[in-house]
């Protein structure tokens, strides 16, 4: 897998000459949904970005992974994506690094030695890093879908995150 990674990483910087079509001041918004497989879970995501700089751009983005097998998990990530323009000022590929806050709860019932139940509850939190890649269409100046893949890289437990989602552009 890293082999992979680092061979798309290298494709993309070696078309450094294409150009992308975000700019410094650009803003957008988007959801996206998500599959998690750590928690082999699907789920839902927001996230707003900033054109930085032309071509670069940073992301904060909210995710929530549905319960499965009485956990839930939510993160919070700050990314940076480098876009790569292929096709027609349309089509666009980007590496993306960045940080991330994960938080994993699990809920279940339990039973004192007398028989009444009880809840117990466990919660932990992380921080990690995210390593990925995307590739985004333009379907006009507002509109914008997309397909990434991100992993995330967290002491206790990686994970790896689908997702495919839906942009506005201001």
């Amino acid at each position: 897998m890293k082999k992979i990674f680092t061979l798309v990483c290298v494709l993309m910087l070696g078309m450094g000459f294409a150009q992308a079509q975000v700019h410094q001041g650009e803003t957008a918004v988007g959801v996206n949904l998500l599959y998690g497989s750590e928690i082999e879970s699907m789920g839902v995501g927001a996230r707003f970005q900033y054109g930085v700089l032309d071509k670069l751009r940073g992301e904060v983005g909210f995710n929530y992974f549905f319960e499965k097998d009485h956990v839930t998990w939510w993160d919070v990530n700050l990314n940076a994506h480098y876009l790569f323009g292929l096709w027609n000022d349309q089509l666009f590929i980007y590496p993306l690094a960045g940080l991330n806050y994960s938080m994993t709860t699990v809920k279940y019932d339990s039973y004192n030695e007398d028989g009444t139940p009880h809840r117990i509850k466990d919660e932990e939190n992380h921080v990690g890093l995210n390593l990925g890649a995307g590739i985004e269409y333009e379907i006009n100046e507002h509109f914008g879908v997309n397909l990434e893949y991100r992993h995330t890289i967290i002491r206790k437990v990686d994970q790896g995150i689908f997702g495919a989602g839906i942009n506005y552009k201001f």
